[in-house]
């Protein structure tokens, strides 16, 4: 749990102990004031009404045992209706608005000395920071040194500074050492300036520059003697263990789904025997996104990658120097870094992303699974575990901006057919807890192809996925991105039903309509058209649907396994 709603609670129980110990002072003081015939007589009451209860509890334990032998399976609709008739409700945490601005809500982990909220004034897009100062307890704007690149400021030749002797270069040298793995490659003296970032190269022979990430690259820096020149430049060092992560879907900085991605991997790659890199880290270098953009999901989910313990906090999160525009972004400088001035990061790691040889997921089943489970244990919910019967909960992911279900009315009657329908709209609003909460109480969760079905690897073993995906959604095999995350699970069943004909996709710009309507799947591979796909509202084919349901559902139901409920993922036309 984020360390305000886990204080919160200890808060609280610390509270209604004080108050329980309080009233046994009382009941006791009340009870020596009595005559001792009148207490033994109070003793007598206490112990008839003890037997009466006990009796009550031991008479309904055996109508229950019974019930469960004779009839099980009405006693399991009757348990799902009386527990789902009485959701427990998805808290949407207000702003606070004063004046013409409106301040969000701070929830969450949040990097060491480095908690921020939004802040938004009338009429305008542009989030503007406040930063909570502990020392006083209140919010100010100035942004603490915590939220910048710190380093240590080394000498160059016309700053005669004493080295601290405790720095050395890494085989006291300043090039860069670079060593390639399967997953992730780990770099020794990397160097960052201005928004760039080299590889100090020594000697007469050329190397190219290479890229590390979709949309960043590392820039060969040619030097004779790479110790003189070191000596000629102005610099700071990062000391320990960074991790340098590019969000390669900047364009998209709000789609949380990417984060899958990412965080699988890398959480596999930090917990492989033999990697010699701290967890968590010393620091995080966090490119092509702004502050805003790392939202709580986001927080919790980095955290659990990283490895950070119950009540921890996140190591500090390096970002660039912000800027409006999404494509000048890529190129903005590191926050608290001068343009003349160079950093070199002691080592840093870099997970190989889906663009130069990664993965899309975690590595293996059981680091998939381990990360579901650190994700319960950080909020005070017991592991995910296999249930008795999966419960007939069905939660539907409404859409509100696009791949909206046009026919909705129609697809929500059907599904309340199959048990307790919630309808629920999770956006920045809905605090993770409420979120990762009805994952864990949900059995069937029905969305469209769309960023909050990143909360579906949070299902508990045997629930299931019905997901809509809209027509000419396969670039990149984007279609199946969220299988491929439940699957490596392997206790999640996931179907799917795909929209495949030109009057199943409502266009939500004429231009694209006029475009892409009646292109092909293979001719809908370019990124217009995919970034169109994205437009669109779907017409769902409810007898299809309907059928899937009847196939799928009563196996999901009937706690079979994923292989024997398996069906063919569905093929674009």
């Amino acid at each position: 749990m984020g360390s305000r709603k886990r204080t919160t609670s200890l808060a609280r129980e610390q509270q209604d102990k004080e108050q329980q110990h309080q009233q046994q002072q009382h009941t006791a003081a009340a009870a020596a004031a009595r005559p001792v015939a009148g207490r033994h007589a109070l003793q007598q009451k206490h112990r008839s009404r003890w037997r009466q209860s006990f009796a009550g509890f031991a008479c309904a334990a055996v109508l229950l045992a019974a019930a469960n032998l004779l009839y099980p399976q009405l006693l399991q609709q009757l348990l799902d209706r009386s527990s789902s008739s009485d959701f427990a409700p998805i808290s949407q945490v207000h702003s606070t608005v004063i004046g013409n601005r409106t301040f969000k809500p701070a929830l969450g982990i949040f990097p060491r000395g480095c908690k921020w909220r939004d802040v938004v004034e009338e009429g305008s897009t542009a989030v503007q920071y406040e930063y909570w100062q502990e020392a006083e307890k209140q919010w100010v704007q100035q942004q603490p040194l915590s939220c910048k690149l710190q380093g240590e400021p080394m000498p160059g030749a016309s700053h005669q500074q004493t080295k601290p002797s405790s720095w050395r270069f890494h085989k006291g040298n300043p090039r860069t050492e670079v060593v390639p793995s399967k997953h992730h490659v780990t770099y020794r003296n990397l160097w960052y300036n201005n928004g760039r970032w080299y590889a100090l190269v020594e000697g007469p022979r050329q190397v190219s520059s290479w890229k590390f990430s979709k949309n960043q690259e590392i820039t060969a820096l040619h030097v004779l003697d790479a110790k003189a020149w070191s000596k000629s430049t102005k610099w700071r060092a990062v000391r320990g263990d960074t991790l340098l992560f590019d969000f390669i879907f900047f364009v998209h900085p709000t789609a949380i789904g990417h984060w899958w991605e990412m965080m699988g991997p890398l959480y596999s790659v930090l917990k492989q025997p033999g990697v010699d890199f701290k967890r968590p880290c010393d620091q995080m270098v966090l490119l092509h996104l702004k502050r805003t953009h790392l939202m709580e999901w986001v927080r919790a989910v980095v955290a659990v990658a990283l490895g950070v313990g119950v009540q921890q906090e996140l190591p500090p999160i390096l970002l660039q120097q912000e800027s409006n525009v999404p494509w000048q972004q890529l190129g903005m400088p590191l926050e608290g870094v001068p343009a003349d001035e160079w950093v070199v990061f002691e080592r840093a790691v870099i997970v190989r992303d889906l663009f130069t040889g990664g993965t899309r997921t975690f590595t293996n089943s059981a680091d998939a699974r381990a990360f579901r489970a650190e994700v319960y244990r950080q909020y005070g919910l017991p592991p995910p575990a296999a249930r008795r019967r999966v419960p007939s909960v069905i939660t539907f992911q409404r859409k509100r901006a696009n791949r909206r279900i046009v026919n909705e009315d129609g697809l929500l009657e059907l599904l309340s057919r199959y048990g307790s329908l919630r309808v629920v709209e999770f956006n920045s609003s809905t605090s993770f807890a409420d979120q990762l909460a009805t994952m864990r109480d949900t059995g069937v969760f029905v969305s469209a192809h769309t960023s909050n079905l990143a909360n579906a690897v949070l299902l508990q073993p045997g629930s299931a996925v019905v997901e809509i995906i809209q027509r000419h959604w396969t670039w990149n095999r984007m279609d199946q991105s969220f299988r491929d995350h439940t699957a490596m699970l392997g206790d999640i069943h996931h179907f799917a039903w795909r929209a495949s004909h030109a009057n199943e996709t409502v266009y939500q710009s004429q231009r694209d309509e006029i475009r892409f309507a009646n292109w092909s799947k293979s001719e809908c591979l370019t990124e217009d058209c995919t970034e169109a796909a994205t437009r669109v509202d779907i017409v769902v084919d409810l007898a299809a649907f309907k059928a899937l349901l009847d196939s799928r559902l009563p196996l999901v139901f009937a706690g079979k396994s994923v292989q024997q409920a398996a069906l063919p993922w569905p093929e674009a036309l």
